[in-house]
């Protein structure tokens, strides 16, 4: 494995955490778990998001760190932390979460790293709920959205506080599976039949498969089987 692709090491990523966090950037970077749910979004979107692209958007567009001794460093840094992510989503996993805390008695703080995951989603090329079916996205950004305290003022007067507390536990214990769904769901619609992918017309689930088979999409297209 090339050097550019090993995982990072723990030392390694406090390191990165420490170099987010400090003054070359003039509190322009993001933090370390926002990095990570950032990029799982960039990853996971309708279209690959160069470096290019993303990377003045995670670091800033302050000059000061990309004139600093430690430019070559960071750069290196964040692609192997990038990269690091792209394989584990590649693979069928989940990278560790990376989450804070303001203290041992408090929770873990998942607002902010699914903050940062959807704005990933915002900042896709292409907007997700035109590259895909509107529905289906909603659906499977739902937990992050629960917990990234987005939630509709509507949805949060008709819920009691134990059902929103119950609802939130919940959408923790799905993070995991629900953004490995959503890279799934996106690598699915990328690798479609040209014939699919040129296609004008947004295609619902239960909708008429667009290569001819006459078959409902969920079932042939975009059968679960077609995911890999």
């Amino acid at each position: 494995m090339a050097a550019h692709e090993d995982p990072l090491s723990e030392v390694e990523l406090g390191r990165l955490e420490d170099l987010l966090g400090s003054d070359i950037f003039h509190g322009e970077a993001m933090a370390l778990d926002e990095l990570q749910g950032f990029l799982c979004a960039i990853l996971s979107g309708p279209e690959l998001v160069p470096p290019s692209q993303w990377l003045p958007a995670a670091l800033g567009e302050s000059p000061h760190y990309r004139n600093s001794e430690q430019t070559q460093e960071i750069l290196g840094l964040v692609m192997r932390f990038y990269n690091q992510i792209a394989r584990a989503l590649s693979a069928g996993e989940t990278p560790d979460f990376v989450l804070y805390r303001p203290d041992e008695a408090a929770e873990y703080d998942y607002e902010t790293w699914c903050r940062a995951y959807l704005e990933g989603v915002d900042f896709s090329p292409v907007a997700w709920e035109e590259a895909g079916d509107a529905g289906e996205i909603e659906e499977l950004l739902f937990p992050i959205v629960t917990l990234a305290g987005e939630l509709s003022a509507q949805t949060r007067r008709r819920l009691r506080r134990d059902e929103l507390l119950q609802l939130l536990e919940s959408c923790r214990e799905e993070l995991a599976g629900v953004v490995q769904d959503i890279h799934r769901y996106w690598l699915a619609l990328r690798a479609r039949p040209a014939a699919l992918a040129s296609s004008d017309a947004k295609v619902g689930r239960n909708d008429p498969c667009p290569c001819g088979s006459g078959k409902k999409f969920k079932h042939c297209c975009g059968a679960p089987d077609r995911l890999h």
